[in-house]
């Protein structure tokens, strides 16, 4: 497994777990707005983490070139 294949994977378990906190959100699962920040936090923070693997992954690729 390559650096840009592990990348990849992080990525793609951030996604799913962004996934499921919006799928808690739209079954009704969070009871407060207190709640309710929290898990918006943590989504935008997944969504930093994956913005912040796809600029190392765009680095990998110029050091290869």
């Amino acid at each position: 497994m390559t650096i840009t294949d592990l990348l990849q994977k992080i990525k793609e378990n951030l996604e799913q777990k962004k996934l499921e906190i919006a799928k808690g959100m739209i079954e009704g699962r969070i009871s407060d707005f207190e709640s309710y920040q929290k898990h918006v936090g943590i989504a935008e923070g997944l969504t930093q983490a994956s913005e912040i693997i796809d600029d190392t992954m765009k680095k990998l690729d110029k050091e290869d070139e």
